[in-house]
């Protein structure tokens, strides 16, 4: 083949030697016949279309690919098949030796992997059409994780390669590992593979699962690294933000909470609802030990209690009827469209940082005030940011699934009647998030603009005091500017 592979590294960081590409037809045809020869993993004939489809889709999202053989390889595997350990007759002793180390350091430990198992399950629901993304998926976590850097193949040559006839492709593979240049190149490909997985903690783990089980939202390479920019960035972010942080009580206050939202009752006991006692709400009771005796005593702890008026008189300090309502609104403007910009000193787009910082802001919400009636509304335009709201969608899945936050396509009129309308029986505060300025607030409504419109954002608080901003003055480092911002909008919120 025309092309050279870079040479072995004694890391499993990526090859400083360039990457190499395949560019001639008959180099691909050469190199994808040969890779395929070597299979370590034995599949059925109908697997030939998943494979063809698994290699396509490897050459169209991986910036460098592996031997062919390890694509069809994950592929297999991840139907259900197992390794087969004998190399291939007519190898040579050093593609011998890089197919056992390939084995044993990149094979045996994927499926030895704990998290593979969950790989498997999500995979298996997959229909299959989506099955060779889920196979590229895996195939780039396993070179990313063990640094390989292989070589750029043309999708468009590539397709031509895999048209041909399988019998062929097997004909002119067992030829080619008959050339020393061939088989020094594979062995070195499979040699580095092996090195680099053996130093690599786990080459799958949760993020795999997680992509594979929401493949119809990540199934393009553009927008998984955009969910792991925007959940890196909540990560970052989370990191500056304090454990903890003093209620407001006086500007919270209490409601009361609808009887719909809880259908079970705390502890409590029969004098806290009786006339005159402790309380007279209902909240308080507890029938299953309102009645409970012994048969077998010659006292039941009823009477005993009721005669020692003592009758089950405890109440609960905080009831899930008088808890804090409040009601958080994030309104998303529609000019973050131009907020796909990088500014120097920070390591993600504005965008991407208003939305991890949005994230980290809910989680850090829930994990603070989630035992009070909290509900957060992140409300993005009509028709905008679909993308975008998709995908905070799938990273806010636990706090949306616990029926805390709503994700909704609203606009920002509708979204700020609501709440206003809440305000009447819970504590209402707005967020707009934009780059321009506020649209009409009603009077009375609680409100704070965060601003992206300079490469730090700014916090200014629209109501009660117009203007205030949060904090003073601005700083001279962006990245230090957002963490700060983020602190505030947290403070004003609590």
């Amino acid at each position: 083949m025309s092309a050279s592979t870079p040479s072995p590294s004694s890391s499993p960081s990526p090859s400083p030697s360039p990457r190499t590409e395949l560019r001639a037809q008959a180099d691909v045809a050469s190199w994808l016949a040969a890779g395929l020869v070597l299979r370590r993993v034995p599949g059925e004939a109908e697997d030939d279309v998943t494979v063809a489809g698994s290699i396509l889709a490897c050459a169209s999202e991986l910036a460098t690919m592996p031997p062919p053989g390890v694509i069809a390889d994950v592929a297999t595997l991840l139907g259900g098949a197992r390794p087969q350990l004998e190399p291939p007759a007519g190898a040579g002793e050093a593609l011998k030796q890089a197919l056992r180390a390939y084995d044993d350091d990149v094979l045996g430990r994927l499926v030895q992997t704990p998290r593979f198992d969950d790989v498997l399950a999500a995979y298996a629901h997959l229909p299959a059409t989506q099955r060779p993304q889920a196979i590229a998926l895996v195939v780039g976590a396993l070179c990313e994780r063990a640094g390989f850097a292989g070589l750029s193949v043309n999708p468009a040559t590539l397709r031509r390669a895999l048209a041909r006839p399988r019998e062929e492709r097997e004909t002119t593979g067992r030829a080619e590992l008959r050339s020393a240049a061939t088989a020094n190149r594979l062995a070195e490909a499979y040699q580095r593979l092996a090195r680099g997985a053996r130093q690599s903690r786990a080459l799958v783990d949760d993020r795999e699962v997680f992509a594979i089980d929401h493949l119809q939202v990540l199934g393009s390479f553009a927008r998984r690294m955009a969910a792991d920019h925007i959940g890196a960035a909540a990560e970052e972010l989370t990191r500056t933000l304090p454990r903890r942080l003093p209620a407001g009580r006086q500007q919270r206050g209490a409601r009361d909470t609808q009887l719909a939202d809880e259908d079970t009752y705390p502890a409590g006991g029969f004098t806290a609802i009786t006339p005159g006692g402790s309380s007279a709400n209902i909240e308080n009771l507890v029938s299953s030990e309102l009645v409970y005796m012994e048969d077998h005593q010659a006292v039941d702890l009823f009477t005993l209690r009721y005669v020692e008026g003592e009758l089950l008189f405890y109440t609960r300090d905080e009831s899930v009827f008088r808890r804090h309502r409040h009601l958080i609104t994030f309104l998303l403007g529609t000019d973050l469209d131009d907020a796909r910009v990088k500014d120097p000193d920070v390591p993600w787009q504005r965008l991407v940082l208003a939305l991890g910082l949005l994230v980290a802001a809910i989680r850090w919400l829930t994990d603070q005030l989630g035992h009070e009636a909290l509900a957060v509304r992140l409300a993005f335009p009509p028709r905008r940011l679909v993308e975008e709201r998709e995908l905070v969608a799938l990273l806010l899945e636990g706090e949306i699934t616990s029926g805390i936050v709503q994700v909704v396509e609203e606009p920002a009129g509708a979204a700020i009647r609501a709440a206003e309308a809440a305000g009447a029986t819970a504590i209402s505060d707005l967020v707009l998030v934009s780059l321009g300025p506020v649209p009409p607030l009603p009077r009375g409504q609680r409100a704070l603009h965060l601003s992206l419109a300079a490469a730090w954002p700014a916090a200014y608080e629209l109501a009660p005091r117009r203007g205030t901003p949060l904090p003073p003055e601005p700083g001279t480092d962006a990245w230090t500017e957002w963490g700060e911002v983020a602190e505030d909008l947290l403070r004003w919120l609590v």
